[in-house]
């Protein structure tokens, strides 16, 4: 119970979750078993959901403090960086503006 409310009240990721459920004495496996209820996508539309609020506080800042800011916020929920960094675009992308990150299609120097 305490996964899934922390997950979907506060957004926290399996990574933060973990260290919640250590921290309260919860033992491995049953941390492990509890953790089974979040999949990667239920993970990523968690963290797309949270980019999505947070990106409408920092509309008028430059791209790049944007995207920063964004994913600082998913990392400190425990969010890795390839899912951060996917939300925080597909956020931004959602927002009207073109991410235009490491990797994105806009940065193909060709």
């Amino acid at each position: 119970m305490l996964v899934r409310t922390r997950h979907a009240e506060r957004g926290l990721a399996r990574r933060a979750l973990t260290h919640e459920l250590r921290r309260k004495g919860v033992t491995p496996e049953v941390a492990a078993q509890a953790l089974e209820q979040i999949d990667d996508d239920d993970e990523l539309a968690a963290a797309r959901d949270l980019a999505v609020r947070k990106a409408r506080a920092s509309r008028g800042l430059d791209r790049d403090k944007r995207r920063r800011r964004l994913a600082g916020m998913l990392a400190r929920k425990g969010y890795s960086p390839g899912v951060a960094m996917r939300a925080v675009d597909e956020a931004l992308a959602a927002d009207g503006e073109d991410p235009g990150g490491i990797g994105s299609l806009g940065d193909d120097p060709a």
